[in-house]
């Protein structure tokens, strides 16, 4: 790769940096420039996010080792965003980082995760596979042959709870009517013994995280039962008489659990597109995620259909950009009136256009859309949450109107440790080393999806497909990430042990048949000891029949 890539460092860790620059100018041929920027406030941290659209670098570490939250935020909205060019996202974590915030990592979009150590080859390695995969060679670790079925889950994020199932999102296609395992917070607290859940619908549209669709899941609560052959009719119902009691029950327990946490339910009041190619709404401003309104920016559209009907605002504020060649001008707000018309005509949105001289009844009549206001100044957080909370009020009003008893649902914030799920799947491992691994599996998985095993330990695995697979199964090419030292060290044991698999069964094959041939010789030698003295017995009886 001819051109000098770009990586930024989001963090304090000078230290880590200096290690990290280090090790990839070892190991990487393709010429990189490095830039460490650290913020420690609020705002300044989200205005990281203009420098990640405007510079277009590669690469991208997020330190999360302090300001937590604050640099979780900035890569959610990295995540979510769309861009204008590829790019590779880390997240980073101190050694003793809370295992639970490491999954939130995975969970917020990043393609990586890794936990800072001494050992940064794998970092490095990683990286440059999915940024320049031609710039470093093989790792040259030992890779162990083998074909281990495991359970492994996906990732998703759980955005509210029913009295019957969770609205989950995720990147992994899935079907309505399949049955599946779903791992989720109701379950550890046994509210919800039973893993299998139903699918009942799934959509593109009204999204609130990074993923491609959304999943209502139904609730089995109790595992189905299935009555063994020949069991008698009286047995069979009495079990299941025992699992409707318990379903009963169960179901009850969750409509209390409900019921007694709805004060903590945090729906947001309506959600906010902004289309702004400046995204002032990032700069040096308040967190969107601390405003009561869903906020989601682009900087301009490029399928206004499709990313209308994924978010479904209630409230689209465009800054409008004069000119024939800007992104935002008249066209695109005409555009846009055509594709409220066609995915959004029973929201009908309010339209706030900013930086216009054109007053509300104009721009409503030659763009075609009635919901249209008008305000010459340019966009800013403030008056944009003004304008939000004027309109929000006559929302409710209409909302008040409608005589339909509402769904009880409990929507979870995104920090909260019931808002991650895991979509239960199963892979057969082929090959594995300390830093890569080969995987077959009857699943579809999306490239980039990252796989949490937890078995041989637990760690996460980001997969694209293999370019030559070895069988008839979709194969994938994992790369190991979010491993604490411990379990890398538990991995290491683990490879050496297949490498003497075969050798350790043919041992034990060998002392089975020690063992069998000792077996058979002593049962042999007490045959012929039970003859003999049988034998000898019956000459003693003849000898005294032959006296008497």
């Amino acid at each position: 790769m001819a051109d000098k890539l770009l990586f930024y460092y989001f963090g304090d860790d000078e230290a880590y940096f200096r290690a990290l620059q280090s090790e990839f100018k070892k190991h990487v041929k393709s010429s990189i420039e490095f830039h460490r920027i650290y913020e420690s406030t609020e705002s300044k941290i989200q205005s990281l996010f203009l420098k990640i659209f405007n510079q277009k670098p590669a690469c991208v570490f997020f330190d999360f080792s302090k300001q937590t939250q604050d640099y979780l935020h900035l890569a959610r909205i990295t995540s979510r965003t769309p861009l204008d060019h590829k790019l590779v996202t880390v997240g980073l974590f101190d050694l003793l980082s809370a295992y639970e915030t490491v999954r939130e990592s995975v969970a917020t979009g990043t393609n990586l995760t890794f936990i800072k150590s001494a050992e940064i080859f794998d970092v490095v390695f990683s990286v440059t596979k999915l940024v320049a995969p031609d710039s470093i060679g093989e790792h040259g670790f030992a890779t162990a042959s083998l074909n281990d079925f495991l359970e492994v889950s996906i990732i998703c994020k759980v955005g509210y709870l029913v009295e019957g199932g969770l609205h989950i999102e995720t990147d992994q296609p899935l079907n309505k009517g399949d049955k599946i395992l779903f791992n989720h917070y109701w379950l550890k607290k046994r509210i919800v013994p039973s893993r299998e859940v139903t699918i009942t619908d799934s959509s593109t549209s009204n999204l609130f995280y990074q993923y491609k669709s959304s999943v209502d899941l139904e609730f089995q609560f109790i595992d189905e039962y299935k009555p063994s052959e020949g069991m008698l009719e009286a047995d069979i119902k009495q079990r299941t008489d025992e699992r409707n009691e318990k379903l009963t029950w169960h179901k009850k327990l969750l409509k209390k659990w409900i019921d007694d946490n709805m004060i903590s339910s945090l729906e947001k009041k309506a959600k906010v597109l902004v289309v702004d190619s400046s995204f002032k709404m990032f700069y040096d401003s308040k967190r969107t995620d601390k405003h009561p309104y869903t906020i989601r920016c682009i900087s301009s559209f490029s399928d206004y259909n499709n990313e209308l009907d994924r978010m479904r605002p209630k409230i689209i504020a465009f800054n409008f950009e004069p000119g024939d060649n800007t992104r935002n001008n008249i066209e695109s707000l005409k555009r846009l009136s055509s594709s409220i018309a066609a995915t959004m005509s029973d929201l009908n949105p309010y339209l706030i256009v900013f930086n216009t001289d054109s007053n509300s009844l104009d721009l409503q009549s030659t763009i075609q859309y009635k919901n249209t206001l008008c305000d010459k100044s340019e966009l800013s957080a403030p008056v944009l949450l003004s304008m939000a909370d004027m309109l929000q009020k006559k929302i409710s009003t209409d909302q008040s109107k409608n005589t339909d008893k509402p769904i009880k649902r409990y929507f979870i914030d995104k920090t909260n440790r019931a808002s991650i799920g895991e979509i239960v799947k199963s892979v057969t491992i082929l090959k594995i080393s300390e830093t890569d691994l080969i995987l077959q599996s009857e699943t579809n998985f999306p490239s980039g999806t990252n796989l949490h095993f937890t078995s041989p330990v637990e760690m996460f695995v980001h997969i694209t497909p293999s370019p030559k697979p070895s069988g008839k199964l979709p194969e994938y090419i994992g790369l190991i990430h979010a491993i604490t030292e411990t379990d890398k060290k538990e991995l290491r044991r683990f490879i050496n042990s297949v490498f003497f698999r075969d050798l350790d069964a043919q041992k034990q094959a060998e002392s089975d048949e020690f063992t069998k041939l000792n077996e058979q010789k002593m049962q042999e030698r007490l045959d012929a000891e039970n003859k003999a003295k049988a034998e000898a017995e019956m000459q003693s009886q003849i000898k005294s029949e032959e006296k008497t």
